[in-house]
């Protein structure tokens, strides 16, 4: 039961990993980069495209080795089902090798309407000591389509857009299946909606992240010029989501849900950056990010708050440089501390957690056919929980990623 307990804490701190958009130009100008990567304005438009212009193909296969010494964040662990389950050490570390090919085509359809596909499928191996996380061995399948159509070259063209994901794993338990589907008016605005659907969809799960899904997502998005060398983007996103009721009577107890009750969730994302061209070679960056968490019940209720600082440096075409720093904090509304005595009062605080991190990434085009990739980052996560049980709440993530890709 004590492992359970701490199985469940781990799986919970995912919930505070708020993901955040990076600046990866690769033009041959820090301003060409700025404006292609963020977007002098939301209504620029693409570049007109020749009405006799053929099927344009893309080919391009990528492989990548990483290491991770926190295996457990990124994965959701079945303790019954894992060679994980009674692991006395909940920083479990690990390498994970991918290898992948991407198809795809951009068809002209008739006048001012294209159609897009792309097939991406990837094979996972996962490696740990004592043959740990055999099971995660995993094989993707990734479809997806665009249809846009563009009315007049003054505006950005309207895109409706479907993607499915097939994901099996060699426990098949994990085995699950996604569709997305999705409209946008360039970068303006965009909704899309996530089903997410395991292939047991019976079972009692001891893994509450191991439950189908529905999501909802509409995002906002605003940028406007400062001056002549910085750049403002505003970006706001509404998020509903629902989750199946396959949850055993330990999951219930612990979170507070009721039999056959449904999770859900609103979520309000925001997020302020400003950009500084410093050189032709050097940019800046600097935002601020806020995730609020409201759901029905009141364990899942968080509330973080995230500024990060950025620099990219251009070394050359192809050839580039980013330093991320950022610094994370997240109070757990629904989650009071137990005291030294074990109890909860009235005025027990709620836990909190401050994270830490680092990311550093250095890209290497050798030519216009082969690129390498070089990705480190590490997160310090401390809590104030003061139960010696829950120490594991402070942990350090360090992730390593080297990524080989070839065009064609």
């Amino acid at each position: 039961m004590e492992k359970i307990v701490r199985f469940f804490g781990i799986c919970l701190i995912i919930l505070t990993q708020i993901a955040s958009d990076g600046f990866l130009p690769n033009r041959q100008n820090a301003f060409a980069q700025l404006q292609t990567e963020f977007g002098q304005s939301l209504l620029e438009k693409e570049p007109e495209k020749p009405e006799t212009e053929s099927a344009e193909l893309i080919l391009d296969a990528h492989f990548s080795n990483t290491f991770n010494n926190h295996i457990e964040l990124g994965l959701s662990v079945d303790p019954y089902t894992s060679s994980l389950a009674g692991e006395d050490d909940p920083q479990l570390t690990g390498l994970i090798n991918r290898i992948g090919v991407n198809l795809g085509g951009d068809l002209p359809v008739v006048d001012k309407l294209r159609f897009k596909l792309q097939y991406t499928p990837q094979v996972e191996n996962y490696t740990g000591a004592e043959g740990k996380l055999d099971e995660f061995d995993a094989f993707s399948n990734i479809l997806s389509t665009e249809l846009s159509f563009q009315p007049t070259t003054r505006l950005p063209p309207l895109v409706a857009a479907y993607q499915v994901q097939r994901f099996v794993r060699t426990s098949n338990v994990y085995n699950n299946m996604e569709h997305q589907f999705g409209f946008r008016f360039g970068r303006v605005l965009e909704y899309n909606f996530r089903l997410h659907r395991f292939d047991d969809e019976d079972s009692r799960r001891e893994d509450f992240l191991l439950v189908g899904s529905n999501t909802h997502t509409t995002t906002s998005r605003l940028q406007f010029g400062i001056l002549k060398q910085m750049l403002g983007k505003l970006e706001y996103t509404v998020e509903h989501g629902s989750y199946q009721t396959n949850l055993n009577n330990l999951i219930l107890g612990i979170t507070g849900l009721e039999d056959n009750e449904r999770r859900k969730d609103l979520r309000l994302i925001g997020a302020a950056k400003l950009i500084q061209v410093a050189t032709e070679r050097l940019m800046f960056q600097e935002e601020v990010n806020l995730f609020l968490n409201r759901s029905n019940v009141d364990f899942f209720n968080f509330v973080s708050t995230e500024v990060v600082a950025s620099s990219f440096y251009r070394l050359e075409t192809g050839r580039w440089l980013r330093l991320r720093l950022s610094r994370l904090w997240v109070t757990f509304e629904g989650r009071q501390i137990l005291e030294v005595s074990g109890l909860v009062t009235e005025d027990t605080p709620n836990r909190q957690d401050i994270q830490i991190g680092a990311n550093i990434q250095l890209n290497w085009q050798f030519n216009p056919y082969l690129t390498l990739n070089a990705d480190y980052q590490i997160t310090q996560n401390r809590t104030n929980e003061a139960d010696p049980f829950l120490d594991f709440l402070n942990y350090t993530h360090t992730i390593a990623t080297l990524t080989l890709r070839g065009e064609y």
